[in-house]
C-alpha cells in the first residue's frame, strides 16, 4: 500500500537561519516543520525563539547542534503523545510515570528513552550519557528470557502485554540491579505504541567504591 505524505511536508527543504539572543547570533540550518516545532515551544515558555535556542545551545556540547535540535523536536513531539495516550482517564501517561513513587520510565518503540521519573533518576546515579533520547541498552544492560529484540517485537505486535527483565547499570565505583517489568501501551488516538519499564521496589546497589567491575549480564 502506498502513503501519501501530506502535502505541508512535501517541501522541506532545509533553510538556514539566524537567530540572535544577547548579542549572540546562531546560525542554524533545518526543515521548516523543525523550525516550526521551535517555534511552537518557544512561544509555550513565552520566551523569543533567540532565547529558546539560546539556552538549548548552552546544553550542548557536540559538533552538530542542528542534528541536536531535530532530535530535541522529535522527543518533545514523542512526550506531547504520550501526554495523551490515556486520554479518557484525563490523565496522561507522562504524569502518570512523573509522579509515580516508583522507578520508572517510558520508551518510544525504537527503545528510546521519552522520559523518566525521579525515583529511577536516583536508582541510576550521575550518567555518562544524557538519557533523555538515549536508546535503553545504551544506557543500562537489560537481559530478558529472549533475545530483547524478538521480545520487543512481541510488545509492539500486541503477541505478549508485558515482559519481566533483569537490569544492570555499570558505572565506575557502583553497580545498581533491578528487577523489572516492562508493559506495551498504545495511544488509540494516535495508533503509536509505547513502553513503561517499572523497577522493583527491591531495586538496588549491589556495590560502591573502587573494586573490580563485575561482569556484564550475558543472555539465559
Amino acid at each position: 500500500m502506498q502513503i501519501s505524505a501530506p502535502s505541508a511536508f512535501l517541501n522541506q527543504t532545509p533553510r538556514p537561519r539566524i537567530v540572535q539572543y544577547r548579542n549572540k547570533r546562531y546560525s542554524v540550518r533545518l526543515e521548516p516543520i523543525y523550525w516550526q516545532t521551535l517555534e511552537i515551544l518557544a512561544d509555550r515558555r513565552r520566551v523569543r525563539l533567540g532565547r529558546f535556542v539560546a539556552e538549548l545551545a548552552e546544553n550542548y556540547e557536540g559538533p552538530n547542534f542542528s542534528s541536536y535540535l531535530r532530535v530535541f523536536c522529535m522527543l518533545e513531539g514523542e512526550q506531547a503523545l504520550a501526554r495523551e495516550t490515556l486520554g479518557p482517564t484525563h490523565h496522561g501517561l507522562l504524569d502518570v510515570v512523573i509522579n509515580c513513587p516508583n522507578p520508572g520510565l517510558i520508551l518510544s518503540r525504537y527503545r528510546t528513552v521519552i522520559a523518566y521519573n525521579t525515583s529511577f533518576g536516583d536508582w541510576l546515579g550521575p550518567a555518562d550519557i544524557a538519557v533523555i533520547g538515549a536508546e535503553l541498552t545504551t544506557l543500562i544492560q537489560v537481559r530478558t528470557r529472549r533475545s530483547l529484540n524478538d521480545v520487543w517485537q512481541d510488545l509492539i505486535s500486541g503477541r505478549e502485554p508485558k515482559a519481566d527483565a533483569k537490569l544492570l547499570y555499570v558505572a565506575p565505583g557502583r553497580v545498581n540491579a533491578a528487577q523489572a517489568t516492562i508493559l506495551a501501551l498504545r495511544s488509540q488516538t494516535y495508533q503509536e505504541f509505547y513502553a513503561v519499564m517499572w523497577l522493583s521496589p527491591q531495586s538496588r546497589r549491589l556495590g560502591t567504591g573502587s573494586g573490580p567491575t563485575p561482569p556484564p549480564l550475558l543472555p539465559e
